[in-house]
């Protein structure tokens, strides 16, 4: 294939969406970009950003939108918000883009709570739910928002005073049964032929803000594959979607909700070997997807990563050798990772270096190519550093009097080793 798949996503800037971009950056097929409504961390993750985007409750919004995909000529779009994945699903005719399982009648069912226990009432997996706080037969109970997601908003009552309460003050609340048991996240994948091509449970241990931080990757239960598979049969999906579930008093397993977004902790199948946003690609291009699950990895567990921004413009990235770029011997993996960025974004790439030994035998003992570097400067007669660092550049090196007086002197951005992480993308 001569033509890369120009691939959206929009917004940008939350955790399902960098796990978008981590899945598909590297592929020969995808030519990704982002976009967003607002100042988000979309920025530091993709190379091409698009900022600046009204809200899609904005009158200007479709305009602008659709001026966007065809300024950037995007096939595909994965929206990472249920509202946005909604809305979308109304307007993928009109701006001609293929919108990843924007199927719209079921995005409309995915947004409400109220359209998909209405949806599903029959099945003996639908949670029981109440039309108001009288009609609830054992406390506690859960009131919820109609179009809420990650569990914001969400309020365990106790009795009929408590709920009454909450229900007055929540617009468009829920009311349900209280699941107190264990609950799971459910990964799926539906091709272009209606086929659930993959079903993969996780556990929710450790949750921040909504977002699982830490899954355990589960062998699939048949009770499980059995809603999952209900869910597919009664509704059109294309593309990966997911759905959580939490058990009973009994033990049996209830709908919380699905959506049919790309979730953040789908990075769990993709440790696996289940890369979902780049089956969505090939399902794009009329291509037959199976999953190979590598069944070694059990469990992930995440954290926040800190990306910093910095306002200077530099052609020149001078790095130190020892304690710098090598600790004992061995390569520091972040410097090496931010030389080869630093490459890939043309600039001129120098070591300088005090070294006591021969430059060239500790770099390649280190398994480092002398190839790297645009010049080395190896400094034998106790002269500073400063006298070579030129203005349009930026210093790095473990040894602080050598950061200092190069920032004294030259006016430029220096960095201990622990500084790196914040520049890699």
């Amino acid at each position: 294939m001569n033509k890369k798949v120009k691939v959206l996503v929009f917004p940008c800037g939350a955790e399902n969406a960098t796990e978008i971009y981590q899945a598909l950056r590297y592929s020969i097929h995808v030519e990704i970009f982002g976009a967003s409504s607002m100042d988000d961390h979309g920025r530091y993750t993709f190379e091409n950003y698009v900022g600046g985007l009204p809200n899609i409750k904005e009158p200007g919004f479709q305009a602008e939108f659709e001026a966007l995909i065809t300024r950037l000529k995007i096939d595909m779009v994965f929206a990472t918000h249920d509202s946005v994945m909604e809305y979308l699903s109304e307007k993928t005719q009109i701006m001609d883009f293929f919108l990843v399982n924007g199927a719209p009648e079921t995005t409309a069912v995915a947004r409400k709570k109220s359209a998909t226990y209405q949806m599903f009432a029959a099945r003996a997996w639908s949670p029981k739910v109440f039309p108001n706080p009288d009609a609830v037969d054992v406390w506690p109970a859960v009131i919820k928002p109609d179009c809420g997601q990650g569990g914001q908003d969400v309020q365990v009552v106790h009795d009929l005073a408590e709920a009454s309460m909450a229900f007055a003050k929540m617009a468009s609340p829920v009311l349900m049964e209280y699941l107190p048991g264990d609950e799971v996240t459910v990964d799926c994948f539906t091709d272009r032929k209606g086929r659930l091509v993959w079903i993969g449970a996780r556990t929710r241990e450790r949750v921040r803000a909504g977002i699982s931080m830490r899954s355990s990757l589960l062998p699939l239960d048949a009770r499980i594959e059995g809603i999952a598979r209900d869910i597919n049969a009664t509704l059109k999906f294309r593309g990966p979607w997911f759905f959580q579930l939490k058990q009973d008093r009994g033990g049996c397993w209830k709908l919380l909700e699905f959506s049919c977004r790309v979730a953040g902790t789908m990075v769990a199948q993709r440790a696996k070997g289940v890369n979902l946003p780049l089956m969505a690609v090939h399902d794009y291009l009329e291509r037959d997807v199976k999953a190979l699950a590598n069944r070694w990895v059990e469990m992930v567990d995440r954290r926040i990563v800190t990306k910093a921004e910095m306002e200077f413009r530099y052609e020149t990235v001078f790095v130190d050798l020892d304690e710098t770029l090598v600790i004992d011997w061995f390569a520091v993996p972040t410097v090496l990772a931010f030389i080869y960025q630093s490459i890939a974004a043309r600039k001129k790439l120098v070591l300088i270096t005090r070294h006591a030994k021969n430059v060239a035998e500790t770099l390649s003992r280190a398994r480092i190519s002398l190839n790297l570097f645009d010049e080395i400067i190896h400094i034998t007669d106790g002269s500073s550093k400063a006298l070579y660092v030129v203005p349009d550049a930026i210093f790095i090196d473990n040894h602080f009097p050598e950061r200092y007086e190069v920032m004294e002197k030259c006016n430029v951005p220096v960095f201990d080793v622990d500084a790196i992480e914040f520049f890699l993308r």
